[in-house]
């Protein structure tokens, strides 16, 4: 042991004692925001069939950074499982060179463990042989022992690889039965009968998988995936209760959005408040000890189907973007941020392995990798909410900021002012975190109204990402008023 010198002090500097004790003071509000946005877990599921899944294990120096960043690593359930839960068992689905035995041969499970990096596994809750074979979908208790058996491959299946399962994802029990998705999708008004005839008999299942895979693995935490607003704010808060009242609780709740749904519920007639509903969730989740998820995609990726040959990692990067600029700016600050994809467009162009978006790397502005968007959400994410000035300021009754045309934009946008008087003018546009982008205008101007073009680039001419933008209108070094502005690469 090393020896220690110890020096008396007989009179203390309590100057120099008051003075680190401020210091520690300041330096702990400064960081208290930072603190609470780096609590939530960021979970990162690739493309089922993503064409560089393996490397992400074989190259991880190409991902450094946003491997810091990931809690936990979700695989599907066909990518683990054996015999007839695998990729081979189930043609509907290709997975390209991301199966068990790829797995195994690139040490993917013993990895995350070293990366302290847990591992989940997303269950088809209602069993993958439903969907293809409606014989087999006889009843409700056949569909969920698939389901049990099929949990219970996965798991033992990592399990024996090295790995240690940590999170078990059910995949959207609710939507099977809730009636309103059948009336959308199918223009039926009563639920699937090879399911069931109740919330509350589909709670009964639950429960029983529930407490059967406890059994097995006691040490596995269970939650599952939702769709919303295919199931609604007033369901889930019925169906967790209905959970509670049989003897269990939900680990977590992870919420998937769909906006071609969203907008077709409006059109609809139905209300839908995207913020509100998942602020109200969140805080019903944390209420009943449940962890809130968002999972973030592309939530309009429906667009694959419309235009397929124009849809690629570009058009995925940008729409999940927009996706994370919302949650932010919303304040919503979900427990769990879930990056997962599962965009197919095999549905359009035929099957292959090059499913969207590729992973890596995660450092290259022309590639808009999974790993690359990781990294710029979570920046996103954790920083703190923008805070717009009061227009209705003395300075900002006579200085006006229009809005820009068009917004959004992909290529150019114009973006246009007026002034009282002669005055010296900047314009200068920041990105979500604050970060200065551009300086559009630094010049003195006469009275009346003046516009400007920016074409999405930055001081050194280079396209800036798709996201959420924020252009200031400064009088004399004066801030007068902020404009948001939407750019769609």
């Amino acid at each position: 042991m090393k020896n220690l010198t110890v020096k008396q002090i007989d009179r203390p500097n309590y100057s120099f004692i008051t003075g680190i004790f401020l210091l520690l003071i300041t330096m702990a509000s400064l960081k208290a925001y930072s603190q609470a946005a780096d609590s939530s877990k960021v979970w990162f599921t690739p493309n089922l069939a993503s064409v560089d899944m393996l490397d992400l294990f074989n190259q991880p120096e190409q991902w450094d950074s946003a491997r810091s960043k990931v809690d936990v690593f979700k695989f599907y359930t066909v990518q683990v499982g054996t015999g007839g839960w695998g990729c081979v068992g189930h043609p509907a689905y290709n997975c390209g060179d991301n199966h068990i035995e790829n797995f195994v041969n690139v040490e993917a499970f013993s990895k995350l463990g070293d990366w302290e990096i847990d591992i989940a596994v997303e269950s088809f809750f209602a069993g993958p042989i439903m969907s293809y074979d409606p014989i087999e979908c006889s009843t409700a208790e056949y569909v969920h022992n698939l389901t049990l058996d099929g949990s219970i491959n996965v798991i033992q299946s990592i399990e024996a690889n090295g790995g240690v399962v940590r999170y078990l994802a059910m995949d959207e029990p609710i939507r099977q039965w809730y009636s309103l998705y059948h009336y959308i999708y199918f223009g039926q008004t009563d639920p699937r009968p090879c399911l069931v005839d109740s919330l509350g008999e589909l709670a009964d299942h639950v429960t029983a998988y529930i407490h059967q895979m406890q059994i097995w693995f006691p040490s596995v935490s269970i939650g599952h995936i939702e769709l919303y607003p295919e199931v609604g704010v007033d369901q889930f808060k019925e169906w967790i209760i209905a959970l509670e009242a049989r003897g269990v609780s939900l680990s977590f709740l992870h919420i998937d959005v769909h906006g071609p749904r969203v907008d077709q519920y409006i059109s609809f007639g139905i209300n839908i408040d995207v913020a509100a509903d998942m602020a109200e969730l969140k805080s019903f989740c944390n209420e009943h000890d449940i962890e809130f998820g968002i999972i973030f995609f592309d939530t309009y990726y429906d667009s694959q189907y419309w235009n397929p040959d124009e849809y690629n990692d570009s058009t995925y990067y940008a729409g999940t973007m927009n996706w994370v600029n919302f949650v932010h700016d919303a304040n919503l600050q979900p427990d769990h941020n879930i990056f997962q994809s599962w965009v197919f467009p095999y549905y359009t162009t035929g099957i292959g392995p090059n499913e969207i978006p590729v992973n890596l790397p995660e450092n290259d502005s022309y590639m808009y990798s999974h790993t690359r968007l990781i990294n710029k959400g979570y920046n996103v994410l954790n920083s703190p909410p923008v805070i717009l000035p009061d227009p209705l300021t003395a300075l900002s009754k006579n200085y006006v900021l229009h809005q820009n045309y068009p917004n959004p934009f992909n290529s150019e946008t114009t973006i246009s002012f007026t002034i009282p008087e002669d005055n010296n003018i900047e314009l200068v546009i920041f990105d979500i975190i604050g970060q200065k982008i551009i300086t559009l205008l630094n010049n003195k101007f006469i009275k009346g109204k003046h516009s400007v073009v920016w074409d999405g680039t930055n001081n050194s001419g280079e396209p800036v990402d798709s996201g959420i933008y924020f252009c200031k209108l400064s009088i004399d070094n004066k801030l007068v008023t902020t404009k948001k502005i939407i750019y769609n690469f």
